[in-house]
């Protein structure tokens, strides 16, 4: 029988169901599954565990989540002297992808760094823009900038003052206000997409209030989401969200996306087995 090692965090504070349904998927497939916390990645006698078991014995592991942030690089180190070909997301997925950084030729004009002044002028040449923190989830910290308001402020509190901290400033997209659409990528196969209208006109995450509707992908944001995908199977994602607007890319999640059950409130039909089916195939 195969078997699959989930790593989990504190499920009370679960954005989304996938420590559910993701578990639930693979035995209902006929995997042997078994949940460990993050935490559990050790070194025993010069050797890497997950808690007491050898890796070898795991077909797959996947990390859902980051785990605790003051854990995370020692247990990235860790994950990184396993067999690499095991994981669903791999150690360097979860430590380089995560940022908004990867593919900047498909997403809206783009500016980063932690100079605030050298940001603030960007802003000053014109148009409106949008101010985001540059590994931030559901829209946390996300500021609208309007041609004439005064960044100062905003760009400020989001580098954290004397701690410098990296921003990115991104050229507004008025489509946003239309929806962005989010599509779930397992394995090498397109699992659904459904469109997030914001209800601010900006932040389109449903849990900042924005409201899910059916879509289909056009014919450009098609080729768009297929390249993506194509590049997340060579860069060791299995599983990942792909969200879009206005033909452009707006950001990849690969650390442990929603939509599954979004999907299902949608369209009416659970897509979990369809995207365990894809990733027992890419494996």
């Amino acid at each position: 029988m195969s078997e699959i090692a989930f790593l989990l965090g504190d499920v009370a504070e679960a954005r989304n169901d996938n420590h559910l349904r993701l578990p639930a998927g693979f035995r209902a497939a006929g995997w042997r599954v078994t949940e460990l916390p993050h935490d559990c990645v050790n070194i025993n006698n010069g050797s890497p565990r997950l808690g007491p078991w050898d890796p070898d014995q795991f077909d797959l592991i996947w990390p859902l989540g980051f785990g605790r942030q003051l854990s995370f690089f020692d247990r990235m180190q860790l994950l990184q002297l396993l067999d690499q070909s095991r994981f669903v997301n791999t150690p360097d997925a979860l430590v380089y992808l995560h940022g908004k950084y990867r593919w900047l030729d498909s997403m809206p004009e783009t500016h980063a760094g932690n100079d605030v002044q050298a940001l603030a002028a960007v802003i000053a040449g014109g148009g409106d823009w949008v101010l985001k923190p540059p590994a931030g989830s559901y829209g946390r910290d996300v500021r609208l900038i309007r041609e004439g308001d005064d960044p100062g402020p905003a760009l400020a509190a989001l580098a954290g003052g004397e701690q410098a901290l990296y921003c990115i400033v991104q050229r507004y997209l008025p489509e946003i206000t239309r929806g962005e659409t989010r599509t779930l990528i397992a394995g090498a196969d397109i699992v659904g997409s459904y469109l997030r209208i914001p209800a601010d006109g900006l932040l389109a995450n449903l849990s900042s209030d924005g409201e899910p509707a059916a879509t289909a992908l056009d014919a450009t944001t098609l080729r768009l989401v297929q390249t993506v995908a194509e590049d997340l199977q060579t860069l060791g994602v299995g599983f990942a969200a792909v969200d879009t607007a206005g033909g452009y890319l707006m950001e990849v999640n690969i650390a442990n996306p929603g939509g599954l059950g979004t999907l299902e409130s949608v369209y009416g039909k659970d897509p979990t087995a369809a995207a365990v089916a894809a990733i027992i195939a890419q494996h």
